[in-house]
């Protein structure tokens, strides 16, 4: 059986960036990940080739050829070039292939996602919420919705300077992308400025999830050349579907409204939504 896992160290093409033939010389060295399978007296002949993608190695082509009829498998016997030949197209076919599929992801994260937090934009936080939203409302499953941004930031920002105000939202997406579900919906809106889509979940799990999100924020230590930064809170707004609307808008209303709530009740804190005025 061939190994589960292998090492850049445990293949001799991996280490040098180039094919590696096993099996022509008088004296050759086998590659650790095939140590288990061939013994010291092995007269077969193999290759490997390295499968790179955009300048990065991302895989390994490694074919044997203990009962190939087209050659004797004597050691020191050449492997036949249409053999080689035909071994280094094959990789470079995959090797196309798995950069295209890359670039592709490269370009649909993009398109999706914020480039600072790696969290979803604004664009696509709407559109699932509208797919989430009509999925809710057909099988009569509640859903709900955060708002939230970082207290005093502008002036924080204004006083550390903005690399600090950046670690300040990256650390504060971390806290939101450890604590959420499965199947949560984590986006920056822009700013200091985000929100979670969460389906499936009735209003007083949205504001358990909201209260752990506020208190991990809040104990988050931060430092920043050095020095230990001052400490970050979060004020947070929530709603829920249908109570507090039914379509995207109408709930990102609610929500900003309680968060303006929390902000005018002295930040640091979470308001809940009523939906009186939906």
């Amino acid at each position: 059986m061939p190994a589960a896992h292998i090492q850049p160290d445990d293949c001799w093409a991996l280490r040098r960036g180039r094919l590696y033939k096993f099996g022509e010389g008088l004296v050759d060295f086998s590659c650790n990940h095939v140590n288990g399978e061939i013994s010291d007296h092995y007269n077969g002949h193999y290759l490997c080739l390295p499968i790179i993608a955009h300048g990065d190695t991302v895989g390994l082509l490694h074919i044997r050829f203990d009962d190939e009829p087209a050659f004797p498998a004597e050691a020191g016997e050449p492997i036949p070039e249409k053999l080689v030949s035909f071994a280094i197209r094959c990789t470079e076919q995959i090797s196309l292939a798995i950069a295209n599929v890359k670039l592709r992801d490269e370009l649909r994260d993009q398109s999706i996602k914020d480039p600072l937090t790696g969290l979803f934009n604004r664009r696509y936080f709407l559109d699932r919420c509208r797919r989430e939203i009509s999925d809710a409302d057909r099988r009569s499953k509640p859903l709900g919705l955060i708002s939230l941004d970082a207290d005093h930031f502008k002036s924080f920002n204004d006083t550390h300077g903005h690399d600090a105000g950046d670690l300040v939202l990256r650390s504060i997406s971390e806290v939101m992308l450890d604590i959420v579900d499965d199947g949560d919906v984590v986006a920056r809106f822009g700013g200091e400025e985000f929100s979670i889509l969460m389906p499936n979940k009735a209003p007083a799990e949205c504001y358990d999830m909201a209260e752990t999100l506020r208190t991990r924020v809040e104990a988050n230590v931060l430092r920043y050349g050095g020095l230990i930064l001052p400490k970050i809170t979060i004020s947070i707004g929530v709603a829920s579907f249908p109570q507090c609307g039914r379509t995207p808008q109408e709930l990102l209303t609610e929500a900003d409204r309680a968060l303006y709530l929390a902000k005018d009740g002295g930040r640091n804190r979470v308001v809940v939504a009523d939906g009186s005025d939906s």
